[in-house]
């Protein structure tokens, strides 16, 4: 495959240019792969956890104020290795979280209730605001249609698809944790946990 520059990458990532994101695959996909099998992954996790790596570098080098200070192979390693670590944390947060619900009294509690409510109502008015083609495609993991099934009822292949589902996973996430509610939700939840 033919070497780059990382200014040139860079350059491309801002075009949209199919052969940076190609390149990038080729170059680190395979070292990306490799570390969240060593943090216990699988390779359907570091497919994942490389497909929101590059959605984070896109929004990285779109800035205005981004330059560089490092290897791009660095730098996307990087990105990678926060998200899987993120992806990690948010595990343990979920088992501890069921490990404390069944540990607390069986009180009906009304805010958590009140707050699940809230986490639904956003989260389907963030998915309203996605394409189309991402709404179609979640949809049908969420009714748990295989990736394949997704491909051929949408017309595309099975790899567009999988790449696909992370960006639209990746971006319905952002517009979720910036919602307004959600926030307030979570800053209450931080108070509460202080105190």
């Amino acid at each position: 495959m033919e070497k780059f520059s990382d200014q040139h990458i860079i350059d491309s990532i801002r075009r949209r240019d199919d052969v940076a994101f190609k390149y990038l695959q080729v170059k680190f996909q395979d070292s990306i792969r490799l570390m969240v099998s060593e943090m216990g992954g699988s390779p359907e996790d570091a497919k994942d956890v490389f497909s929101e790596g590059l959605i984070a570098l896109i929004c990285l080098v779109d800035r205005e104020d981004f330059v560089l200070n490092c290897k791009l192979g660095t730098l996307v390693y990087a990105l990678c290795k926060k998200t899987w670590k993120q992806h990690l944390e948010k595990q343990v947060a979920v088992r501890n979280y069921h490990v404390r619900k069944i540990d607390s009294s069986p009180d009906w509690d009304f805010t958590e209730e009140t707050d699940q409510k809230l986490y639904q109502e956003i989260f389907w008015e963030c998915f309203k605001q996605l394409e189309e083609v991402c709404q179609e495609i979640l949809e049908g993991y969420l009714k748990e249609i295989s990736p394949k099934e997704i491909a051929e009822k949408l017309g595309y292949s099975y790899g567009y698809i999988r790449k696909r589902k992370s960006m639209c996973h990746g971006f319905l996430l952002k517009m979720i944790e910036s919602h307004p509610t959600y926030i307030k939700i979570k800053e209450t939840e931080l108070t509460l946990d202080i105190e």
